[in-house]
């Protein structure tokens, strides 16, 4: 069956023998449109009616060019329009288009104007020539403008879905259910906005279950198990009287044509093409011109207003990159901190020991054991000294019984040199230990049991009582001594050293000249028998440490990353999901894929720059805190808080990657019915 007829121009809109099916895995083949041929004119209103499912949702998708025929043919003004979705079809969308949905399909969190606008950003049309307020007045809204669209009744958001047709001056409507979820009351004022519509000129395709919509309107198609069945037409067509009226803008009384101010040479397509520029010609009203290209910016302060819109999740999606930039931040302040630590550490203790040992024999011509200070002081570098001599194992007895241990002699600032922590009992006024006296290795303090320091205990020694006035409790450089004893230089009964060392403490970079000059100083006449032990190659040690500490924090910090972009991602994806029904009716109105793609990046972005924002001063404070309990001296690189925003937008950007790629591949006829 042929529906339509009549003379002159070709009709606005034409099928001919389009059919549709959707084939699924999970379920049986469906034949939503079968061999349907209709021609609709300009300017009239046509009600398509029928029951539910059987295809009348389909043919208006195909009409609007949200859904494609599998064969058949679809023209415009007697332009054969594409079978898949495309640049053309988008432009074709947004310059001859308007929809209006059951669902009413606005931007619920934001202000009801925004929504309204919506489908003029997408034409290229500037803030200033966008008629959004005079249509939302025209509809009895102009005074809630500014409002959330959410807190609209079902009524108002229906007519400012309304008003978002009148501002986008197309001259074909199509409205999905219009007076579905609305009161009696509500139905009546939307079917006169519509009816106002179609006076002004414009064609009105509404589906339809009201009895009052369907016979408002010119002519009822009735669908049925995706067949044209039946045609009904209330009164003829006058398409003289409607050629005059489409004379113009369609945006009726009140609401100024937003086009007729647009430059002439503007194009309708963003590459120079013939076929869409002639298309869009035709879809546009007689007196209006094209419009330009979408703006930048505009994309952009919709992105911004997008994100505002939404609170919570920016809240949330800010705190996954904040926590990301602030542990990426707080591992590398931390490594540059440590690593100043470490070169401190390393300067002021290992780099800086120096030992010379030689073995002692009647024939040795190296310093006697009192002489080892005062010559090895002599070097330039050497902060402290002391010499060590080592004997035979002695017996040392205590009240718990004996033990067989090595001695030590020692002379000079054998703490300071050795790093040694001495604990001596409180009445003792001076650390000089004299004949007689003997400092005793914990270890060795507890297997002989010899009670409190405080009440002077006494070991012997070969039979030789000696005081104990310290206990050594910590020895890094010498540990054997936690474990034996040490006597002072001509403590009798101690002869014969097997070996003799020099124990230098150098300042900070001398290790290697000293070690260079000590056995010089301590045996003039064979320096060759002096074996020296100091570190090889400070520099190069110290700098294998700095890069093991920072390759591992920096491990962690990629780590960290990793894992913000893999929860942004999830949390991209759920937020598109949660926003099919907006994407898809972007698309409806004229948003090509890489609009969508350039709205959802620059909301990553702007959510990036946020959380990276944040990041940069948890992650700073986050440094302060574990530098300082640390007892560290805080290292923050200046650097890191530009390179905190752009690491925030990297993050948001590369997180919202998979959901662009998702919210791209959404097709508007899926979704708008939801």
């Amino acid at each position: 069956m042929t529906s339509g007829s009549g003379e002159g121009r070709p009709p606005a809109l034409e099928l001919r023998n389009v059919s549709r099916r959707y084939a699924s895995a999970h379920a049986p083949e469906v034949l939503a449109l079968d061999n349907v041929s209709l021609r609709i004119r300009q300017g009239e209103f046509v009600a398509i009616v029928g029951p539910s499912g059987g295809g009348k949702s389909t043919l208006l998708n195909v009409l609007g060019l949200l859904d494609y025929p599998d064969k058949g043919d679809y023209l415009l003004d007697g332009v054969p329009m594409p079978s898949r979705e495309g640049a053309v079809t988008a432009r074709v969308r947004s310059t001859a288009f308007a929809f209006i949905f059951q669902a009413f399909h606005l931007l619920p969190s934001r202000p009801v104007l925004d929504s309204v606008e919506l489908g003029l950003i997408y034409r290229g049309v500037t803030a200033r020539d966008r008629p959004a307020r005079a249509a939302l007045a025209r509809v009895g809204l102009g005074e809630r403008a500014n409002e959330r669209a959410s807190h609209l009744s079902g009524g108002q958001q229906q007519r400012a879905a309304i008003a978002r047709a009148i501002a986008s001056d197309a001259r074909i409507v199509l409205a999905d259910e219009p007076t579905g979820n609305l009161d009696s009351e509500n139905a009546q004022t939307i079917l006169s906005e519509l009816k106002a519509l179609k006076e002004a000129g414009a064609t009105v395709i509404v589906v339809t279950h009201s009895a009052d919509v369907a016979a408002a309107a010119d002519r009822q198609l009735r669908i049925q198990d995706g067949r044209l069945v039946s045609e009904t037409v209330r009164e003829p067509f006058d398409t003289a009287a409607t050629a005059a009226r489409t004379n113009g803008s369609f945006a009726g009384d009140g609401v100024p044509s937003h086009t007729a101010q647009r430059p002439a040479d503007h194009r309708v397509t963003d590459q120079p093409s013939g076929f869409v520029a002639g298309v869009a010609a035709r879809m546009r009203p007689a007196g209006t011109r094209s419009r330009q290209r979408v703006q930048m910016r505009d994309i952009l302060r919709d992105a911004w207003r997008s994100v505002r819109s939404r609170p919570a999740q920016t809240l949330s999606l800010c705190l996954a990159v904040s926590i990301a930039v602030a542990l990426t931040l707080t591992t590398l302040g931390i490594s540059t901190s440590a690593g100043a630590q470490v070169s401190s550490v390393f300067d002021a203790q290992l780099n800086r020991e120096v030992t010379a040992t030689w073995n002692n024999g009647p024939t040795s011509t190296a310093a006697e054991l009192a002489d080892i200070p005062a010559q090895t002081n002599q070097l330039a570098g050497v902060d402290a000294a002391a010499g060590v001599q080592d004997f035979d194992p002695v017996t040392v007895a205590g009240v718990a019984g004996a033990r067989v241990v090595q001695p030590h002699s020692y002379s000079g600032d054998i703490q300071t040199a050795a790093r040694l922590t001495v604990r001596y009992p409180s009445w003792r006024t001076d650390q000089n230990v004299k004949p007689g006296e003997v400092l005793i290795g914990v270890q060795l303090a507890q297997l002989l049991e010899l009670g409190p320091l405080e009440r002077g205990p006494v070991v012997t020694i070969n039979r030789t009582s000696f005081q104990v006035v310290g206990i050594i409790e910590q020895s890094p450089r010498l540990p054997q001594l936690q474990g034996e004893l040490l006597v002072p230089e001509n403590t009798p009964g101690f002869v014969n050293p097997k070996t003799t060392r020099a124990v230098l403490l150098t300042a900070a970079g001398a290790a290697q000249q000293v070690a260079r000059q000590v056995p010089i100083a301590v045996n003039p006449y064979s320096p060759e028998t002096v074996s020296v032990q100091a570190p090889s190659d400070a520099k190069g040690l110290r700098v294998k440490i700095e890069q093991g500490v920072q390759t591992t924090l920096i491990a962690f910090s990629i780590l960290a990353i990793v894992v913000a972009v893999a929860a942004l991602t999830n949390a991209m994806l759920l937020a598109v999901t949660a926003r099919r029904g907006e994407i898809g009716m972007r698309k409806a109105l004229g948003a090509r894929s890489r609009h969508v793609a350039w709205l959802l990046a620059a909301e990553s972005a702007y959510v990036g720059a946020v959380g990276g924002a944040v990041g940069l001063a948890l992650g700073f404070v986050a440094v302060l805190v574990i530098t300082l309990t640390q007892q560290w001296t805080p290292v923050f690189d200046i650097r890191l808080g530009p390179l905190a925003v752009v690491a925030g937008i990297v993050i948001g950007i590369l997180g919202g990657t998979t959901a662009v790629a998702r919210a791209v591949r959404i097709r508007p006829a899926d979704t708008l019915r939801q």
